[in-house]
């Protein structure tokens, strides 16, 4: 793999993580697209250190709030306080995708991994988007019950295709909140995943020291990328529908199911 094909895997990995587009999708149609295969690097051990970058670029985003409810939540938890914190309820709603990713990971690396099924998550979480943006509920209340209903639409998108942004928003919208509020609950709801996912797979991190460089770059790509989508996402969302993304989907799954026929 060279540099230029490093920064442009870092950058697919940053914007896609983020945007609600799904990665799982781009990772495998952008790479042939480009004609990147593995080359000199550990796959296993680049993929960790891709997921590092969006971490980081998580963390410089929301790092500051997600240490300020942490602390709120320690400090509601000495005081006997603890049902009413969001912590908890972030915690809650992380248990779903923590428990189905380890027991079903093989599953799903094994029989889901396929273009009619990446195509119709596409397309089925691409419909849930464009109907939450022509409904008006609005109670604006991040319940224990909305937070679980949150966590396990997290834990369907290690499903390819799905998006975990996408269905989290989309999911807290029509669960009633408020667009910016459910942008917020998704990305603080993604810290404890990614970094999760991050220890999980950190086995797996041994590399060859003549592809330093690589592995370098990919990782800033994927940091300086993400963190861009990202905040590109939160000002576009804050007056614009998800309706573009929708679309986009709509476009990648038919062509998932053109090329997958020859």
């Amino acid at each position: 793999m060279s540099i230029l094909e490093s920064i442009i895997m870092g950058a697919i990995q940053g914007i896609t993580e983020f945007l609600p587009i799904s990665s799982s999708a781009h990772l495998i149609i952008l790479p042939w697209f480009f004609k990147i295969g593995e080359g000199n690097i550990d796959k296993l051990a680049y993929d960790v250190l891709l997921h590092a970058g969006t971490l980081f670029a998580i963390m410089l985003i929301y790092g500051k709030k997600f240490l300020n409810i942490l602390l709120e939540g320690i400090k509601d938890l000495k005081q006997g306080m603890i049902k009413d914190s969001l912590i908890s309820k972030i915690i809650i709603a992380t248990c779903p995708a923590a428990i189905f990713g380890y027991l079903c990971k093989d599953f799903i690396e094994g029989y889901l991994r396929t273009p009619y099924i990446t195509a119709l998550m596409l397309f089925a979480v691409s419909i849930l988007m464009i109907i939450s943006e022509r409904i008006n509920i609005n109670k604006g209340e991040i319940s224990y019950q909305v937070a679980l209903l949150i966590g396990i639409a997290q834990a369907i998108a290690l499903v390819p295709g799905t998006s975990r942004s996408g269905i989290t928003i989309t999911l807290g919208i029509l669960l009633g909140l408020k667009r910016t509020q459910a942008v917020d609950f998704s990305f603080l709801l993604s810290i404890p995943i990614i970094f999760g996912t991050f220890l999980y797979e950190l086995k797996h991190l041994h590399y060859q020291s003549d592809s330093i460089g690589v592995y370098v770059i990919g990782v800033t790509s994927a940091f300086f990328f993400g963190a861009l989508s990202l905040k590109f996402l939160i000002g576009y969302l804050k007056k614009h529908s998800l309706d573009i993304f929708a679309y986009y989907r709509i476009g990648i799954a038919l062509l998932i199911l053109l090329f997958s026929k020859y």
